[in-house]
């Protein structure tokens, strides 16, 4: 018969959420939808092999080095996670709306995409002149092709456009731009936060006070037959400004 146990099992089943401290936070913020979080130790020993018997025996073990690394992976592209991703940072710049604006492009090229620096840009009218000195408006998907978005213009091959000055003039609407710089961020330092929320066990939080995440493995930048996703990971860094046993990782769980 076994003896009686004071401990209740704790099993744990299910999932949590990841929050983030970035740099020059002071809180923490959701890091978005995860598929998985893990935690991984490695220790680095020191072993001696006593020969002087009939076979080698270990008869010294020493620790060398602790040391853990977190791995996260998402499918929720946020500009956070992203810029994280790329080692970089993730900058909004805000354009007004305006109208006939006119850029000139000189001797264009068939094939050649030219910028018109405005994003969201609409009613746009290309005009050139012809052999006889005559203002023309080239005809959209025949001529030239326009990316209403980020506002650019597609030159055709065979159009009438081709090696001519053309002026092409837009309205546009007010927009956010985001731009991602990167590798210009590379000592990026994080704090995490996974919150448990198990369908069996007790609730529990687990925080990792320093760690540095950049990309590990593939970005695909097509992925047309699964979900776009992307795995970060980092080495926990030590917090001499915390207690000791808790400069690493701290664990706490609702009993």
């Amino acid at each position: 018969m076994a003896v009686n146990r004071d401990f209740a099992k704790n099993y744990s089943i299910g999932g949590g959420e990841m929050y983030v401290k970035l740099p020059g936070d002071t809180n923490f913020r959701y890091f978005g939808q995860t598929e998985s979080c893990t935690l991984s130790f490695s220790i680095d020993k020191i072993e001696h092999q006593n020969s002087e018997g009939s076979m080698l025996v270990t008869d010294l073990e020493v620790t060398k080095s602790v040391s853990a690394e977190v791995s996260i992976q998402t499918a929720d592209l946020n500009p956070q996670v992203l810029a994280l991703a790329f080692s970089g940072e993730y900058i909004e710049t805000t354009q007004t709306s305006g109208t006939n604006e006119e850029v000139d492009l000189s001797a264009v090229k068939g094939g050649l995409i030219y910028e018109l620096e405005k994003y969201k840009v609409k009613n746009v009218v290309v005009t050139y002149t012809d052999s006889e000195g005559n203002e023309q408006t080239a005809t959209e998907n025949v001529d030239y092709s326009i990316d209403y978005n980020f506002g650019t213009i597609e030159i055709a091959n065979d159009g009438v456009l081709v090696g001519k000055d053309i002026k092409v003039t837009f309205d546009y609407d007010a927009y956010t731009t985001g731009k991602f710089t990167s590798l210009n961020k590379t000592s990026q330092e994080v704090a995490l936060r996974f919150v448990s929320k198990p369908m069996q066990g007790k609730p529990s939080k687990t925080d990792i006070f320093r760690v540095t995440l950049s990309l590990d493995g593939d970005f695909a930048l097509k992925s047309a037959e699964d979900v776009q996703k992307i795995t970060l990971k980092g080495k926990v860094l030590k917090d001499e400004t915390r207690p000791e046993g808790e400069q690493f990782i701290k664990k706490e769980v609702l009993v």
